[in-house]
């Protein structure tokens, strides 16, 4: 019974170090609740303490512009290229 009691002890010490402890910078709590790490921050008063910064202001998001910027003419040359591996095999049979 005391082996019993003194696993049990260790796999509730273990899951509590696990969901509380932080691993880069996000405890398991903090993934589970998908709270950005960005948004805690530790306060110069009492070591250890968090406090919330306000959340995004409500208004239109700015649109990223594309990463990736082909011409008419990469576009082609793709089509090209697609066309003719498209001849050169059959397509499958499902």
């Amino acid at each position: 019974m005391s082996r019993l009691l003194l696993a049990a002890a260790v796999a509730a010490i273990l899951l509590l170090v696990g969901v509380f402890v932080p691993v880069d910078g996000k405890t398991l709590v903090e993934r589970w609740n998908g709270t950005p790490a960005a948004t805690r921050t530790v306060s110069k008063g009492s070591p250890g303490a968090r406090t919330a910064q306000p959340g995004p202001t409500a208004g239109p998001k700015p649109v990223p512009e594309p990463v990736e910027h082909h011409t008419d003419a990469d576009r082609s040359a793709i089509d090209k290229i697609v066309a003719e591996h498209a001849a050169d095999r059959p397509a499958p049979r499902r």
